[in-house]
């Protein structure tokens, strides 16, 4: 699994699609720490927070970590090389796991941008604002008092965390569907909806209530450097068994499905 593991990592990172994904990922979070700066410290009129919020992480991670999944996994049934890891003996849950490590580290990768301009920010004593609620790194950009070292740090993980298991709902739509055009439309609505119903609890009640127990729970995108030990720990364990789900269910998407 190692050769499959590799062979993926050497093929994605030298692609022209992961540098421009990098090269996005490092723009917008230059943008987005400039913006909540600016609007913070009253340099910047608030009516640009609309915009910041659009290139925050939780919005372009939600589009970049489709489009990752999309060409790691679509493309190879696009052009059947899915065909060669099966004909060399490897085994579905082999290819599944494998395909999930490389989407994991890759999109670490990309996440880098946001944590660096986070922990930056956190280290500041300056105000950082949107001008109204924000999500993911942004959150704790604009939501947390100054922390310890350790507490930044400890945040960070947990919110690069909570974007593995969100995004991991992208390797079972990748496997399941194949086309990069359904994964990426798919997961982005989908993320919208699932947004929309942490918000208005009151309006979905019932699916408030069933997604408090998933990493799209309000609570977990919206984190800060004050949280309790207790809470992240419930948030990592949450996000731990929402993957180990995901992948299961991947994992039988594949198994029983035909590969032409």
């Amino acid at each position: 699994m190692f050769n499959l593991v590799r062979s993926d990592l050497y093929k994605t990172t030298h692609s022209k699609i992961f540098w421009i994904l990098l090269t996005i990922t490092i723009a917008c979070s230059i943008a987005m720490f400039s913006i909540s700066y600016g609007i913070g410290n009253n340099s910047l009129n608030m009516s640009l927070g609309s915009v910041g919020f659009l290139i925050s992480d939780m919005n372009m991670m939600t589009i970049i970590g489709a489009v990752l999944a999309t060409f790691l996994i679509c493309s190879d049934f696009d052009t059947k090389n899915i065909h060669h890891p099966i004909i060399s003996g490897y085994s579905r849950m082999q290819i599944v796991v494998s395909k999930a490590i490389v989407f994991w580290i890759l999109l670490f990768t990309l996440a880098i941008p946001f944590i660096v301009v986070t922990f930056i920010g956190l280290t500041m004593d300056t105000t950082f604002s949107m001008g109204g609620v924000a999500a993911g790194y942004l959150s704790i950009l604009t939501t947390s008092t100054s922390g310890t070292f350790g507490q930044s740090i400890v945040i960070l993980l947990i919110m690069t965390m909570v974007y593995f298991a969100q995004l991991c709902v992208c390797l079972l739509l990748a496997f399941t569907l194949r086309k990069a055009v359904l994964v990426v439309a798919g997961y982005y609505m989908l993320s919208m909806f699932l947004g929309q119903v942490a918000s208005f609890p009151e309006t979905f009640e019932l699916l408030h209530n069933i997604i408090s127990y998933t990493p799209f729970a309000g609570k977990y995108i919206t984190m800060h450097v004050g949280m309790s030990s207790a809470d992240l720990t419930i948030a990592l364990f949450t996000c731990m068994i929402f993957m180990l789900v995901v992948m299961w269910l991947t994992y039988m998407s594949f198994r029983k499905a035909e590969i032409k």
